[in-house]
Parts: structure tokens; C-alpha cells; sequence
């Protein structure tokens, strides 16, 4: 499987396969080149030796027939005396063109019979010329032999050679093809979808640049790039005009979030800490606060104005500028429940919830109106977790009269015991179920925690962030405090 992966791994892009396929294309011609050089220079090619031999004993009878007719013509001639000087260096000359024809081509043996009965024949032509016709014969008979090899091995030779020029023809069309393949998948394919997605985006903006459109598949593709081009350098003007309206705005957001997420040092012998997580920009609907009130006690404050976004975090300054003004003028919670109500009696659907809780270290109790708040817990040191219960409605336009709508409950506290409140975004979180993280979990995880402020606000946001994909849908916000110092004795 690895041999085979490596062996395909070049085919993986248009680039790798391209060179594949010119190396395939080179070497198979090399090939081919090296084939058809071995057909033109190989043993079935002699340079035309067996044909100059043949035609050199036909020469040969030539010269022969020539010699006997003179013989019998001239009456006067010895029939024991040697052949004429011009016949015999005639005979002989081509008798060694012969021989050395049929030496270069392997017939060196034949060669020599005939050469040496040609010249027996040329001393002593009484002797006859049968000898020689004979050895002539057998001479002819081995050239043919060997043509007709010479032939096969030809015609062998030249199958072979157009067999391989149809793999080469077959392998460069597949080649071809599979170049094809690939440019089609990973070039002129994606460019169809890229320009079809160009043209979707462009199409939905209503201020699409009018102009001329190209056509061909590349074409198209350059003319919608072009067009987008266009709809994002518009895009960019109308970003910075935001981006210079946002950087003029900035400094009022992050204002606003430092006021909704404001911690005051707390009162003595208290440790309190509370995070915020906005679901849109840095602006949220919850607010937070630690209070030092002039009796020595600390109050935790918490608010959750329905909703999110810059209406709700506008609202939810006001009504905590409110709360935090009138603990500052009375030490009673309902007073700043009442305050609260003012800034929304003249909202039509805005209604916020709210927890106060007043940890006295002198006297040892936690006093607490609970507007409304759906997480108002009381972890003490040995792990059981209290509901801090609600003493009153939420707060907003339905409540036609503030005054005793909302009373204050009163419990003993204790080094080690922590007061937590939180809105809802925490235990509304969603996982990709639908399920939400739940009350009950939450109390699980607060009766788990240490008794460190700190530690028990992070452990519960991390589980929010572990829970599910959906947990930025509402602000989350927890506080948390607790006594530093044990009771005096």
C-alpha cells in the first residue's frame, strides 16, 4: 500500500503529474529511438553482401560460359591447357569479391569451396566445370537461406517496431488524457465554481457593478473576479467609515462595559470576585458590583436586564447607577429595588432581575433581596449548597407600586461559607443536543468548589465553555464573596 501511495503521490497535483508525463513520453521514446536504431543496424542488414555475392556468381557463370565457348571455337587449343590469362584473371578477380562478400557475412567456408574449385577449374579446365556449377549451387543456395532469415528477421523486427509505436501512441493518449483529467479537476473545474460563487456573492448585493460579461470559462471567471474586485473595494470604503465610526464609538462601549463590570474594593473581612462575558461586542445586559457600605458590610449586587446588545447595556447602566446610588444614601436593599423600578416603570418590554446580598462580618449574617434572580446560592463550609430564595417579582413596568413588594431575608454566615449569585446565561447554555447545562449542575459544581471566591467563579465558566457549542447566546455573569476571618472569641 506505502509502494503504491509513493508511486501515485506525484499524480497528486497538475504539476507533478505534468512532469510524470513528460518523463513517460521521454523515456518511451528513447525507447522507441533505441528499437529502430537495432532494426537499421542489427544482423538482418549484411550491407548488401548477399545480394554482391549472387550477383557476383552470376558474374562468375558469365565469365565461365565466355571461356568454354572460346575453347570450343578455337580449334587450334591444347584440351589440357590452362585457361587464357584475360579469362582466368576475369574468373579469379570476381572469385575474390565473392569470398570477401561471403567471409563478412558468415559464409566464409562456401566462399573458399568455390574459390578453390574455380581455381583447380582455371589450371586445368579438362578437369570440366561441374565443380565449379556445383559449389556455385550449393554457394546460392546458402545465400538465399540467409536472405530469406535476413527477410524474417526484417519483417519480425518491423512487427516489433509498430507494435511498440501503437504502446506509444496508446500510453501518450492516456497520458494525454489523464492530463486532461487533471487539469479539468483541479483547474478548470474550480475555477466553474469559483466563478459561480463569485457570481452568487456579487448577485446578492444590490449595488453590483454594472459591465459587460465575459464569456469562456476563464473569461468568466476574470470578469467576475473583476466585478468582485469592484463590490470589495466598495466593501473597504464603507469599512473604514465604519471602522473611524467604531473607533469614535469605542471609547463609549469599553466606558460602558467598565461601569456594567465595576468592582469596588469590598468592606473589611470580605473577599469577593465576579466575571462578565458578554454574547454581542463588549456591551451586556448584566451588571455587577461589590459595594463597601458605611456599617462595615459588603453588598453584592447583580442585575440582568432582558436581552443583549447596546439597548439592554444602556438600560443596565441605569438601573445600576440607581441600585449603587441608593445603597450609598440607605442601607436598606428594598430602597434600591425601588430605585431600580424607577429607571424601567416607562419601559414598555424591559424588565430586569435583581440580587442584593449584604455580608456583615461583624454580626455574622447575610441579608438578601432577591428580585426575581434565578441563581442565589449559599455554599457553606462544609459543601451543602442554600438557595438564596426570591423575596419578590422581577422588576419592570407590570409592578404598579414599588413600596413592600420586595422584602429582605436574613441568615447566619460563616468563615467558609460562599455567597454566589448569577444570571441566567449560565445555566441556560446550550450543548449541541439542545441541552441545557441546568440548575442543578450548577449547584453540583458550587458544592464541589473550594470556598475561594476566585476559584469557584472560574470553575463554573469553564464548565459553561465545556458544556455546549451554544453558550455565547445570553451574557453570563457570576459573582462571588466570602468571609476572610473566623469569629471572635
Amino acid at each position: 500500500m506505502a509502494w503504491g501511495t509513493r508511486i501515485a503521490r506525484p499524480f497528486q497535483s497538475v504539476t507533478g503529474a505534468l512532469v510524470a508525463a513528460v518523463v513517460i513520453a521521454v523515456a518511451l521514446t528513447v525507447i522507441d529511438v533505441l528499437i529502430a536504431m537495432q532494426v537499421r543496424t542489427g544482423p538482418s542488414l549484411d550491407g548488401g553482401r548477399a545480394e554482391n555475392a549472387t550477383r557476383g556468381i552470376g558474374r562468375l557463370f558469365a565469365v565461365v560460359h565466355e571461356s568454354e565457348e572460346s575453347r570450343h571455337t578455337d580449334l587450334g587449343a591444347s584440351a589440357t591447357a590452362p585457361l587464357p590469362d584475360a579469362y582466368a584473371d576475369r574468373a579469379l578477380a570476381v572469385a575474390d569479391t565473392i569470398t570477401h562478400d561471403t567471409d563478412a557475412i558468415g559464409l566464409a567456408s562456401e566462399g573458399t569451396a568455390l574459390h578453390s574449385a574455380l581455381s583447380t577449374w582455371v589450371v586445368n579446365p579438362a578437369a570440366g566445370i561441374q565443380p565449379v556449377l556445383s559449389t556455385a549451387d550449393r554457394l546460392v543456395a546458402a545465400l538465399d537461406a540467409r536472405k530469406a532469415r535476413a527477410r524474417h528477421q526484417a519483417e519480425t523486427a518491423q512487427n516489433t517496431l509498430f507494435a511498440l509505436h501503437c504502446v506509444f501512441v496508446a500510453t501518450l493518449l492516456l497520458l494525454l488524457g489523464l492530463m486532461v483529467w487533471a487539469v479539468w479537476r483541479r483547474i478548470v473545474r474550480p475555477l466553474a465554481d469559483l466563478e459561480a460563487r463569485l457570481g452568487s456573492t456579487t448577485a446578492e448585493i444590490a449595488t453590483r457593478p454594472s459591465g459587460r460579461r465575459a464569456h469562456g470559462w476563464l473569461g468568466g471567471v476574470w470578469g467576475e473576479a473583476e466585478r468582485t474586485l469592484l463590490l470589495l473595494k466598495q466593501s473597504r470604503h464603507r469599512a473604514t467609515q465604519a471602522d473611524h465610526a467604531l473607533r469614535t464609538d469605542a471609547a463609549t462601549s469599553l466606558g460602558l462595559r467598565r461601569i456594567l463590570a465595576a468592582q469596588h474594593s469590598p468592606g473589611p473581612d470580605v473577599d469577593a470576585h465576579g466575571e462578565m462575558t458578554a454574547a454581542e461586542g463588549v456591551i451586556a445586559g448584566d451588571f455587577f458590583d461589590t459595594l463597601a457600605l458605611d456599617d462595615g458590610s459588603t453588598a453584592l449586587v447583580q442585575g440582568d436586564v432582558a436581552g443583549h446588545g447596546v439597548a439592554a447595556g444602556l438600560l443596565a447602566v441605569q438601573t445600576k447607577s440607581a441600585v449603587l446610588s441608593a445603597l450609598r444614601l440607605s442601607l436598606d436593599p428594598r430602597i434600591a429595588a425601588a430605585a431600580a423600578w424607577s429607571m424601567l416603570a416607562a419601559e414598555d418590554e424591559r424588565f430586569t432581575t435583581l440580587v442584593i446580598a449584604v455580608l456583615d462580618p461583624r454580626r455574622r449574617t447575610l441579608r438578601w433581596l432577591n428580585a426575581g434572580h434565578e441563581i442565589a446560592r449559599l455554599r457553606r463550609a462544609d459543601g451543602t449548597v442554600e438557595a438564596l430564595a426570591p423575596t419578590g417579582p422581577v422588576i419592570g413596568p407590570f409592578v404598579l407600586v414599588p413600596d413592600g413588594t420586595w422584602s429582605v431575608t436574613t441568615t447566619t454566615l460563616s468563615p467558609g461559607d460562599l455567597v454566589l449569585v448569577a444570571t441566567d446565561g449560565l445555566t441556560e447554555a446550550r450543548d449541541a443536543d439542545g441541552v441545557m447545562l441546568g440548575e442543578q449542575t450548577v449547584t453540583r459544581l458550587l458544592g464541589a468548589a473550594g470556598p475561594e471566591p476566585k476559584e469557584a467563579v472560574r470553575r463554573l465558566h469553564l464548565a459553561v465553555q465545556q458544556h455546549g457549542a451554544d453558550w455565547e447566546r445570553d451574557d453570563i455573569t457570576v459573582l462571588a464573596a466570602t468571609l476572610t476571618t473566623p469569629p471572635a472569641v
